[in-house]
């Protein structure tokens, strides 16, 4: 592929792409300030605190700064989940839709599964992986093309990460003979699933969450 500009133009050759806009060191964006910031990422991420243990310690906190006629940084613990959503980094809005089983059942003994209903959520898989692609993080971790390796002495060709597979290869090489794709990259995509049970403040629910990778490093895939 071509480095390109986010519009999608082409830079000219050996031209650098344009590095991505600074933040100010105090933008906790959508967080008002750090101390907000940190407390949902100790309640949320670290501690994974229920919502009504959330609400009581925020009770609590709310008492002891009553008398400086202050408040703590979230109300209650909706009012830090709606804080979490509202952030612009990786903002790809959930979506959901019900799915149920509409065939042939048993005359006796119907399997549970056949007479469920079953929440899908999910986010736009396109914004999802542009989100990675876009992330510099990610930079320096990913291989923008197919590529061969072969053993120095043996001349034995070898394999690593996805894009030095033969069929990336080969895509790569149907993509070229269109004209309108010329210096396109090739983004295959990996979808991976495996159930997880949430069990704080959910009553031990089991998700099959779907992941998806595209031309990361296996090693940055699967940590």
């Amino acid at each position: 592929g071509r480095p390109c500009d986010e519009n999608g133009t082409f830079l000219p050759p050996g031209a650098p792409p344009s590095p991505p806009v600074a933040r100010p060191a105090d933008d906790w964006t959508p967080f008002r300030n750090r101390m907000e910031f940190e407390t949902a990422e100790f309640l949320y991420t670290r501690e994974q605190m229920s919502g009504p243990q959330i609400d009581t310690l925020l009770d609590l906190w709310a008492a002891t700064l009553a008398k400086y006629n202050d408040h703590p940084p979230f109300a209650d613990h909706r009012d830090l989940y709606r804080t979490i959503d509202s952030s612009p980094l990786g903002d790809v809005p959930w979506q959901s839709f019900a799915v149920k089983y509409c065939g042939e059942k048993p005359d006796t003994d119907v399997p549970p599964w056949m007479n469920g209903s079953y929440e899908v959520w999910f986010r736009d898989p396109h914004e999802v992986v542009r989100n990675m692609l876009a992330n510099p993080l990610y930079a320096d971790e990913m291989d923008y093309q197919p590529y061969r390796e072969y053993a120095s002495a043996t001349d034995e060709h070898q394999w690593k990460d996805f894009m030095s597979a033969d069929w990336a290869w080969d895509q790569a090489d149907e993509i070229s003979k269109d004209p309108g794709t010329v210096g396109a990259t090739f983004v295959p995509v990996i979808l991976g699933s495996d159930k997880t049970t949430v069990s704080v403040g959910t009553g031990n629910n089991a998700y099959y969450p779907l992941t998806s990778t595209s031309l990361l490093y296996n090693l940055i895939r699967m940590s």
